[in-house]
């Protein structure tokens, strides 16, 4: 097919466009494998490497940081494509023209889906603050003041809010003041509050709503061994109505200072009780009895606080295409892209598409906190 854009000038304005239109693809760690992948590959990715300072004594050895590799598995388990019909005529444009009208719509497609991948991680997230019924600074203060006790360090922090959380903030003038910066791309600079309680704060519409079908349920903790310190499964007793308690929903109970995240779906019975199996395991013993009460969490947008190190998003390159099929295969920015031109007899059609391989990970849900905002 001969054309004046080739894939390879399509893959590289694609990778810039996307690059354009992420928030959270472009507010964590990235990792990338250079290796040709297959989805559901599974990679090995390095975890970023943390020391600790040790006082010098006179007199004493030096203390030594060991270094160990730490990593972990990802798997690229999902495989985005964009693809659509294309003639001579359109591969005649001008770059800048032919991107306008099909490569820009086909990688904001890209981002949108990348962001909602990242933005679901927040199942993994135990740490949590609410918004007040009018959102106000203090709750911001509050969320800065668990990062920073849950010691998670103070460069690269984010918060990502959703649209309808943003707004309710917006009333608030240090808000709508705070200082403005354009380090990022064009999403970046559109979606970004500034730097606000010691977050870079941004917007994305792709955060995430969680539905809890027992709203704000409570009920009591149950069993003489389960609530121990180490536990990680019990069970809830009277809760106020019937339903189902959903993996990743979060609870607490009263008068131990700790969220935990429920690990998988538990259906109550009809006497309001339920197994339940919860992360991460309990630093102390909660006592039983009528005080132990347990709340969850009702139905609440997902807002993220994170640290760069608290999410990964990883990518690998996909294999070019045999029998001659024009096609291109790049990386910009630790992320890839294949753009491949092709003919379908069947329906004597000329088309493009742009694909590409990515995986999520949560590195350490500790660096991370859900902002529940249930207005």
């Amino acid at each position: 097919m001969a054309t004046y854009i080739t894939p390879q000038i399509v893959a590289k304005e694609a990778l810039m466009v996307l690059e354009d239109n992420v928030v959270l693809a472009g507010l964590v760690h990235r990792d990338y494998s250079k290796e040709y992948q297959k989805v559901g590959s599974t990679v090995t990715i390095r975890k970023p490497t943390s020391f600790t300072a040790s006082a010098v004594v006179a007199g004493t050895s030096m203390h030594m940081n060991v270094v160990t590799e730490s990593s972990v598995n990802v798997v690229l388990d999902t495989h985005l494509d964009v693809s659509w019909e294309v003639s001579s005529q359109d591969l005649s444009l001008r770059v800048v023209d032919f991107s306008e009208q099909f490569i820009q719509p086909a990688m904001i497609a890209h981002a949108a889906t990348v962001d909602s991948l990242l933005a679901d991680l927040y199942r993994d997230v135990y740490v949590h603050q609410s918004v007040s019924a009018t959102p106000l600074l203090a709750d911001l203060a509050d969320l800065e003041g668990i990062m920073s006790y849950k010691q998670v360090p103070m460069d690269n922090r984010r918060l990502v809010l959703h649209p309808i959380t943003k707004s309710g903030f917006m009333y608030n003038t240090s808000i709508v003041n705070a200082e403005k910066s354009a380090d990022g791309g064009r999403a970046l600079r559109n979606a970004e509050m500034g730097r606000i309680m010691g977050f870079d704060t941004w917007m994305d519409q792709r955060i995430r709503t969680h539905t809890q079908p027992i709203a704000d349920a409570s009920g009591f903790t149950s069993g003489t061994a389960s609530w121990l310190a180490g536990s990680t499964a019990g069970t809830v007793e009277s809760i106020t109505a019937s339903g189902t308690i959903l993996a990743d929903d979060v609870f607490k109970v009263t008068g131990y200072d700790q969220w935990f995240v429920v690990a998988k779906n538990s259906t109550a019975d009809s006497g309001g009780s339920a197994p339940i199996s919860w992360d991460p395991a309990i630093g102390a013993e909660i006592a039983q009895g009528s005080t132990a009460v347990v709340t969850f969490q009702g139905t609440h947008r997902a807002n993220l606080a994170f640290h760069k190190n608290a999410f990964a998003l990883v990518t690998a390159p996909l294999t070019p295409p045999l029998g001659g099929v024009e096609a291109a295969v790049l990386n910009y920015k630790d992320v890839s892209c294949r753009v491949v031109y092709g003919y379908i007899q069947l329906n004597k059609t000329n088309y493009m598409s742009i694909d590409q391989l990515v995986g999520v990970k949560t590195l350490q849900a500790v660096l991370a906190a859900r902002l529940c905002d249930d207005r």
